[in-house]
């Protein structure tokens, strides 16, 4: 089996949040920010089981029980995550959708003002079930040349890593629910097994934050106090901790969920914090079930009847299938809106912001682009057909959005025109103004129609105090002095070089 993983890297920068620390050094929250990423694919051989598939209307799918976007934002890194311990996901589905592939996991690491280089390793696990029954069917482990450790620089980052598994690849990550499980769910999980510089015993002195990344959470509660409990999913998201005993969290290690974990305190105004993050892991998972539901949608008889089904039904029935995620609509005099032809709207011509442009050669022209891509049509299932530039009545271009094409010295206005593939119209325009250069210097100084040698010696004669018969400006690189530095430009000019 081939499966790709990417890492996406983010610069991030610190925000400040106070709270008493954590008697527990296995749980100290570290709020961080990452406000953007970008993938770096590189290939995975685990093994699976041969079987078919493809991709189908809507299939695969994305599940997750974060609030976090992926795209960058605030997270919260869970310092004193130590070697060996698992942050995992739960995912219950319909019976139905079983057997499914687990295509892509992703799973957010951060760190907090590092001093210096960090690098973890770690593994990608994916389980039959919750993960406390122990059904692993999957494991693949960081090895610095396959699937590289996760490394980051100095100072405030993230990382979003992400595991995905070749479509074209004959062998998959099936989940099958082989025990029957009534609740039909499946785990993925990520665990550390390697810091950048763990402690001798993380029960006693967590991991430094000043020198690891730990997995993130998002920020669903803000603050102390009984809000600690009021996760969005806590019964499903699940900690593997080291066994710390009786005063562990949780105690004696193993798997728990965070609905078990110990909530914080607050007295007297002072937040005694618990062990149970304040967000939920941020991880998600795409999965494509074998046996994909075919998408619905409207199914319409004329327009005074409709039902919702997926195509296959709807011809079978003798209807009109209007497409995946139409609907019907509420019964109106007689006519269901899902069913009526809407009437089109035509686009929207955006041929960009007007331009001011220079022509620095002197030529008499500089050459300039317009790009109409800006431009839209908002008609479900629309789309802009034709894209014609005019100077005038002249047609430049009939076809592409952009256009590049030298333009006069002068102003132009130029317009836009673009067709949606129902044949409606909508005009742009955009007002082009190309400004001549800088002035352009005479080097034939003795005036006799040629450019040699002989203007070289009359500006040396000039310069040397020598009488001017032609009346030239001698401060031929206009740099206000009149010395050798004009003989030199005026040797380069002549030369073959441009005007100083």
């Amino acid at each position: 089996m081939r499966a790709y993983a990417a890492f996406a890297l983010a610069l991030c920068s610190g925000l400040a949040h106070a709270q008493v620390e954590s008697p527990n050094p296995q749980h100290v929250p570290l709020p961080v920010m990452a406000p953007d990423v970008a993938p770096f694919p590189v290939l995975l051989s685990p093994s699976g089981t041969r079987n078919p598939y493809s991709d189908r209307d809507n299939c695969p799918q994305v599940s997750s029980k974060t609030t976090a976007s992926f795209e960058g934002g605030t997270y919260t890194a869970q310092g004193g995550f130590a070697e060996g311990e698992i942050a995992a996901v739960s995912y219950t589905l319909p019976g139905n959708l079983f057997p499914l592939r687990v295509t892509l996991i992703e799973a957010i690491l951060a760190q907090l003002n590092a001093t210096v280089q960090t690098e973890t390793q770690f593994s990608i696990l994916v389980y039959d079930g919750t993960p406390d029954q122990n059904q692993l069917v999957f494991e693949f482990n960081s090895d610095g040349q396959i699937l590289p450790h996760v490394i980051m620089g100095p100072g405030t980052r993230g990382t979003n890593i992400q595991a995905q598994v070749d479509p074209n690849d004959p062998e998959q990550i099936w989940i099958y629910n082989p025990n029957n499980d009534p609740t039909h769910t499946f785990s993925v999980g990520l665990r550390i097994d390697h810091h950048n510089a763990q402690t001798a015993n993380p029960c006693f002195t967590a991991p430094p934050s000043s020198a690891n990344a730990f997995p993130c959470t998002d920020n669903t509660v803000i603050g102390c106090g009984s809000g600690y409990s009021a996760l969005n999913y806590p019964s499903d998201n699940w900690l593997y901790a080291v066994n710390c005993g009786a005063n562990g969290c949780p105690p004696n290690g193993g798997w728990t969920r965070f609905s078990s974990l110990q909530t914080d305190t607050s007295i007297f105004g002072i937040c005694i914090t618990g062990c149970r993050p304040r967000g939920d892991w941020v991880m998600r998972v795409t999965w494509d079930p074998a046996n994909c539901p075919p998408p619905t949608g409207a199914c319409c008889f004329g327009t005074a009847g409709c039902f919702i089904a997926d195509a296959t039904t709807c011809g079978t029935a003798g209807g009109t299938y209007k497409g995946p995620g139409t609907t019907c609509g509420t019964l109106t005099n007689g006519q269901f809106p899902g069913c009526v032809a809407p009437a089109n709207n035509p686009p929207t011509a955006d041929a960009g912001a007007d331009q001011n442009v220079t022509d620095t050669d002197n030529s008499g022209d500089e050459v300039v682009v317009v790009n109409g891509n800006a431009s839209f049509d908002n008609d479900p299932g629309d789309f802009i057909a034709n894209y014609k530039w005019y100077e005038g009545a002249n047609l430049l271009q009939d076809g592409p959005s952009l256009l590049s094409a030298p333009f006069a010295v002068g102003t132009h206005t130029l317009t836009l025109r673009v067709t949606d593939s129902q044949g409606a119209t909508d005009d742009d325009t955009v007002v082009i103004t190309v400004s001549a250069g800088g002035p352009s210097c005479d080097p034939d100084l003795n005036q006799d129609g040629n450019v040699d040698q002989d203007d070289i010696a009359y500006l040396i004669n000039v310069v040397g105090g020598g009488e001017n018969p032609t009346g030239i400006d001698p401060d031929f690189n206009q740099d206000g002095n009149v010395d050798q530095d004009d003989v030199a430009s005026l040797i380069n000019t002549v030369g073959g070089g441009g005007c100083p």
